[in-house]
């Protein structure tokens, strides 16, 4: 579970769950990786219901992620169920060279909080010279949101268009996600000047409501480790 943010104007009534937000911080794949790690052998269906994705949609991602030899895929009677393969992921970035080190440190916290037995099994598995080699994989781990926050962090001042340039994103786009982080209050904008400064509010990052899915909430080890790269990222 995550942490409680104090009570803000704007948030949902006390008593009454806050409906879940439209927009994440991690892209679909990394979310069905993490929840097979926490949940081992399971179906299509059990996924889909967990994460909050359709069936089709996961089983595109698992595919995705079986062609990668990140999953492996097993048959039981009628249904496949699947577990995660801890010696391929090391080694595996994300697709934005920026935040290579970002999604190392949330596949190496992914790897020290599988279950036991899981992680006994990948200690008698030695990795191949391959997998030991940096990979990246066909997705990213990282949504826009995440760019864009990690680049507030790194230049607080940067305008709505350097902010667009330097992720990629176009400056319609980011404006759209800027007030979304505003309105979650992970980042503060204050005026200086002619430009704005943004500050960001590691508390309310690690207590966003984007973190529980449909039936699941991501691990908090998960969080904390991208909390502190959002810090890492701020002392440059």
């Amino acid at each position: 579970m995550t942490a409680k943010v104090a009570s803000r104007e704007g948030d949902a009534p006390r008593g009454r769950a806050a409906p879940r937000a439209t927009w994440t911080f991690l892209t679909n794949h990394p979310v069905v990786l993490i929840y097979i790690t926490q949940h081992p052998e399971s179906t299509v269906r059990a996924i889909a219901i967990g994460v909050g994705l359709t069936e089709r949609a996961t089983l595109a991602i698992l595919r995705d992620l079986d062609d990668e030899r990140l999953v492996e895929r097993h048959r039981e009677g009628r249904r496949n169920t699947y577990v995660v393969r801890y010696e391929r992921l090391v080694g595996l970035a994300g697709s934005a060279p920026a935040f290579n080190a970002a999604a190392e440190a949330v596949v190496g916290a992914l790897v020290s909080i599988a279950p036991e037995g899981r992680a006994a099994s990948r200690q008698r598995t030695a990795p191949s010279a391959a997998d030991r080699g940096r990979r990246v994989g066909t997705w990213g781990f990282f949504t826009n949101h995440m760019m864009l926050l990690g680049a507030i962090a790194a230049a607080p001042t940067l305008t709505v268009r350097e902010l667009a340039l330097l992720t990629k994103i176009t400056e319609r786009g980011a404006m759209s996600i800027l007030k979304q982080l505003e309105a979650e209050h992970i980042i503060v904008r204050h005026r200086e000047g002619r430009r704005n400064r943004y500050t960001i509010d590691i508390d309310a990052f690690r207590a966003f409501r984007g973190w529980t899915y449909d039936t699941w909430a991501m691990p908090v080890q998960l969080i904390d480790v991208a909390a502190k790269g959002i810090r890492a990222l701020a002392r440059g």
